[in-house]
Formats: structure tokens, C-alpha cells, sequence
């Protein structure tokens, strides 16, 4: 009897770790991410991405103190740099966050299809967005560091934008 005991709860602790998913785990705010999301952890945030995308620490050759880029198979991309250390970036998209304690959220969106600004890359065969502070006279720090991020598709020229706001929008800063 005791073994059929340990066996039952053995199924039922599987069970339940399935549907919860190895990914899932709780936020600073209390909510569950999306049991479709895969979380990764790095000293100074959380970050909630597409099942199947992977990370590289790209620091060495970015322009700020730390970068890591989260990445599919496709092509999409979302890099979380800290601390820009300056940049001459172009891009097909120029999106604000707002600072809402120790997340972000997208504050605008702008598009460069169209325009004459010469920061716009809008006529190679992929997709570029560079997402920055708000305010225009610097960044706030958040957790003891300046923040921005770049996402895109390195494969296509068109990417669907509520994917890269929904993962900026699951960032927890945690320094």
C-alpha cells in the first residue's frame, strides 16, 4: 500500500509539473507568464521569450557594459544591452519605453517606411527596431543602469510587433 501511495503521488507531481511547464515561473508582480513563453535569468533581469529561442551574451561586441541577445532558428531577435557606451544605429523602427517600476512598457512606436531620416534602414532585406527612453532628456536609470533594447528579424523585412512588445513588456529588472 505504501508504494502505491508514492507511485500516485509521483503521477500526480508529474502531472502537475507538465501543465506548469519548466519555464513557468512566477514574476515580481505575482503573475505566471505565459505557459508558451520560455524565461531566462540574468543577474540584472528576467526576460519572457518565445518557446524555442535561445540566448548569447554578445558583450564583447556590442556597444554597451553587457548585451544578450535571445534569438530563434527564423531569425527573430530581441538583444537587452546595458549602460550604451554610444552607437551608430540604423533601423527600420524607433519605439519609446516608459518606466513603470521595475519594468517597461512600450510608450510609442515609429515607423521609418516612407520617411527621409537618415537613421532609417528601411532598404536592406531585413527588419531592425531600436527601442529607447522616453524622455528626451536621458534615460532614468532603472535598478543602477541605462536601458535599450534592438529586436527584429535578421531574415525578413517584416516582423509582427506584439511578439517584441509582449517579451519587452515581460522584463523584470531584478538588480
Amino acid at each position: 500500500m505504501k508504494w502505491r501511495h508514492i507511485t500516485i503521488t509521483a503521477l500526480v507531481l508529474a502531472i502537475g509539473l507538465a501543465a506548469c511547464g519548466s519555464d513557468s515561473t512566477p514574476d515580481a508582480g505575482g503573475s505566471t507568464p505565459p505557459p508558451s513563453g520560455r524565461t531566462f535569468t540574468e543577474k540584472e533581469w528576467t526576460i519572457i521569450t518565445p518557446v524555442g529561442w535561445t540566448k548569447e551574451d554578445i558583450s564583447a561586441d556590442a556597444d554597451a557594459k553587457k548585451a544578450i541577445r535571445y534569438r530563434d532558428a527564423d531569425g527573430r531577435y530581441f538583444i537587452v544591452a546595458i549602460d550604451p557606451l554610444g552607437s551608430d544605429f540604423t533601423s527600420d523602427a524607433i519605439w519609446h519605453y516608459k518606466v513603470n517600476g521595475s519594468r517597461f512598457e512600450v510608450a510609442d512606436k515609429t515607423e521609418c517606411a516612407g520617411t527621409d531620416d537618415e537613421s532609417c534602414s528601411d532598404d536592406d532585406a531585413r527588419y531592425d527596431g531600436y527601442i529607447m527612453w522616453e524622455d528626451d532628456t536621458g534615460p532614468t536609470k532603472v535598478g543602477g543602469h541605462t536601458w535599450y533594447f534592438i529586436f527584429g528579424n535578421s531574415k525578413s523585412t517584416t516582423v509582427d510587433a506584439t511578439t517584441y512588445e509582449e517579451i519587452l513588456e515581460s522584463i523584470r529588472v531584478t538588480a
